[in-house]
Order: C-alpha cells, then sequence, then structure tokens
C-alpha cells in the first residue's frame, strides 16, 4: 500500500534510522567514556652534565595505549589472536621504540634531539594497559624545548596527547593533535610563560578536548538521547512543558555529571571498578522506563541521579592527565564547559529532528519507543562487553 506520509517525514525518518544505525556500528569504540589518548609526563631531572652547566634538564614520561600501539605496529600480535602477551609486547618493543621515535620530534630552539626512548614497564589505566616509556632531554638555559607529535596520524583521528608536569619550576598543561602543526613548547623563551604555565592556555587547551570528549563518547550521547525521547515539543499547550522539562533534565544531568567530575579531578573521589558497566546500565534504565514509564519518576531526578555516574565515567581524563593543581581549575572548567557545549549541540539537533518527526501519526510508537527498544539492546552489549561476558 502506498505511503500517504508527507516527503520531509519519510526523509527525516531514515535520517534518525541511519543515526541509530551509526551509532550502532560505533558500538565497539565506546569504551570508558574515551576516545584515544596518549599521556606526557614531563619533570625535572637531576642536575647532570649540560643542566648542570647552566642548562635544563626534563625527564618524559610517554603511556601509550596497547590497543593504539597495536594498531600502528602491525607485528605487535604476532599470532593474530587478538590478544596481546607479555612475549609478543617484548619482542615487539623494538619496533614499537622505532615507531615512537619516528613520531616525537623533540628539538632545543632549532637542533633536534635524538630521544632515545626506552620501555619501562606496562601499566593499568581505566581503559586498558598501556605502555610506559621513558625519554630525557636537556638544553642550554636560554633556549626553547619544544615537542612536535605525529604518532597515530592517519591511523586514528580521535587521538589526543594530553601533557601534564612541570619543568624549571613551571607547570604544563597542554592537548595536542597529531594533526597539529605547531609544536608544543615545554619549556624557556617568552613563549612558555604564555603556553605551558598559563592558566588561559590551559582552559582553551582542555575547553576542545571537552567537546573532543563528547562527540566521542557514544555511551554518553546514547543515555542522553535516552533522557530526550519521552519529551515532546508540540505546538500548543504542551510545548511549554515540553521546553520545561527538556530544561530541568539537562540541567539535571549538567549538574551531575559536573559534581562528580569535580570531585574525582580533585582526588577527593575515586571511580570505582564498576562505573563503566554503571554506565551502560542506566542507557538501559533510562530506555526502559520511555517503554514503561512510571508516574512516580521524574526525568530530571533521573538525569541527576544517573549524571552522578556519569561524572566519574568522565574523570578519567583529568585524573590521568596529571594536572598540576595550580592549573588543574582552569583545566577542569575549560573541559567542563566543552563538555557541555557538545551536549547543547547534541540536544539542539535532536530538537530539529523532533520538531520535524513529532507530527507523525507513528512517532510514539516508532520514534520513542522503538528507539528507546534499540537502545536497550546496545547497553546490554554494551554491559556485557565492560564486564568481560
Amino acid at each position: 500500500m502506498a505511503s500517504h506520509e508527507p516527503q520531509h517525514l519519510l526523509s527525516c525518518k531514515y535520517l534518525l534510522q541511519t543515526i541509530v544505525a551509526v551509532l550502532t556500528l560505533l558500538s565497539s569504540a565506546a569504551y570508558a567514556h574515551k576516545a584515544s589518548d596518549a599521556y606526557l609526563l614531563v619533570s625535572d631531572t637531576p642536575q647532570t652534565g649540560l643542566a648542570g652547566a647552566g642548562g635544563f634538564a626534563a625527564s618524559l614520561k610517554l603511556s601509550l595505549a596497547l590497543r593504539d600501539i597495536d594498531a600502528a605496529v602491525n607485528q605487535l600480535d604476532g599470532d593474530n589472536d587478538r590478544k596481546l602477551t607479555w612475549g609478543e609486547i617484548r619482542t615487539a618493543m623494538p619496533l614499537v621504540l622505532d615507531w615512537v621515535d619516528q613520531g616525537i620530534a623533540l628539538r632545543c630552539a632549532n637542533q633536534a634531539l635524538v630521544s632515545a626512548w626506552q620501555f619501562e614497564s606496562l601499566e593499568e589505566r581505566s581503559d586498558g594497559v598501556y605502555a610506559r616509556l621513558a625519554a630525557s632531554a636537556s638544553c642550554n638555559a636560554e633556549t626553547t624545548l619544544s615537542l612536535n607529535y605525529k604518532l597515530m596520524h592517519g591511523i586514528d583521528p580521535t587521538h589526543r596527547l594530553l601533557i601534564g608536569g612541570s619543568l624549571g619550576g613551571k607547570d604544563i598543561a597542554s592537548v595536542i593533535s597529531p594533526e597539529q602543526a605547531v609544536p608544543v613548547v615545554l619549556h624557556g623563551g617568552v613563549l612558555h610563560s604564555e603556553t605551558s604555565n598559563s592558566g588561559w592556555n590551559a582552559f582553551s587547551k582542555f575547553f576542545p578536548q571537552g567537546i573532543h570528549h563528547i562527540a566521542t563518547g557514544y555511551d554518553h550521547l546514547a543515555f542522553l538521547l535516552a533522557l530526550l525521547l519521552p519529551l515532546q515539543l508540540r505546538a500548543g499547550t504542551q510545548r511549554k512543558a515540553g521546553l520545561l522539562g527538556l530544561l530541568r533534565t539537562v540541567t539535571g544531568f549538567t549538574l551531575g555529571h559536573s559534581l562528580t567530575l569535580a570531585l574525582a579531578a580533585w582526588g577527593l573521589i575515586g571511580a570505582p571498578f564498576w562505573v563503566e558497566p554503571a554506565i551502560a546500565i542506566t542507557i538501559a534504565v533510562s530506555a526502559l522506563l520511555n517503554i514503561y514509564p512510571q508516574r512516580w519518576l521524574r526525568g530530571d531526578a533521573l538525569a541527576l541521579g544517573f549524571g552522578l555516574v556519569h561524572g566519574l565515567g568522565f574523570s578519567s581524563v583529568m585524573q590521568e592527565a596529571a594536572v598540576s593543581q595550580s592549573l588543574l581549575p582552569w583545566a577542569l572548567g575549560g573541559f567542563n564547559l566543552g563538555v557541555e557545549a557538545g551536549q547543547l549541540v547534541f540536544v539542539a539537533v535532536w530538537c530539529v529532528l523532533h520538531l520535524a518527526l513529532v507530527q507523525w501519526t507513528h512517532y510514539e510508537r516508532t520514534v520513542v519507543k522503538g528507539g528507546s527498544w534499540c537502545l536497550v539492546v546496545l547497553a546490554l552489549y554494551w554491559t556485557g562487553q565492560r564486564l568481560g561476558l
């Protein structure tokens, strides 16, 4: 039987189905609220050699996820069984060190340094096992030490290097992408005070990182969608109630995750092991409540309570970036506002799609109920994945 639906409603319907399909395809990348991150900790070294002659020396500790190394170094998983062993890592480590040497350029002013990265150990982080590498760099007192980072370039566009620590009594907090052409100044010259030691610079670096983090946090977006699906902005008397519900829901979620993110970033609370499975469960519960609504449970209260859990998931980025106490308020503020900016863009996109579809006769059954069932299935998949089932 021919469809009598207006063409623009059919187009929006197909667009919504495409979005759901894309979310499903990207589900395997949605682990731990994190995209691909590496971490660099910078600190002073004992005054020896050039540093003792009026220069300075830096100790560099680089943490790279094994999953990222495996994507870049084909020989890491020697038997291709998708399970890395200590023997495979040890055998492939010379290739890994060579890849890192080629992807990280350290310079004293215009002079290139031989970094000679060395493997130190494996370490467990919130999103898996990392390899920790170490190197050192020494420069004359009046020169500038800079770093150019190209690891994962052309392999993973979501990859970022988060830099923290201090050097020469000045704190460092920065974020760099492999696509970034301008190197990061770690020490020396006028640029150092304008970049590494500036609160505003920390804010400006971590604000886009917050946007990047929410844009690649598919489980967070899925939870937000579960909260938004039952809200309706129809014309007439229901629109005001729908707008108030939207405002209360978004505000509740913002307050919830901002609170636990700040507390965890300051080290007042920690993220327990069950946070990531719990985040997936919040999606399933919220979606099920769209299918089987409970009148006694308000959506904004649910957003606030579950937002506390999602904030703990967000906090891993700030905790593992090793941002100093002096720059932490700036970095945390930038990161959180970036998350909120990305969240508002997502809400705006939903509102546009919602207003185009809400007059459709089967909106409630197909979009709200059908979309919620899709989110339940997706959330159960993530829960099993994070529990190792």
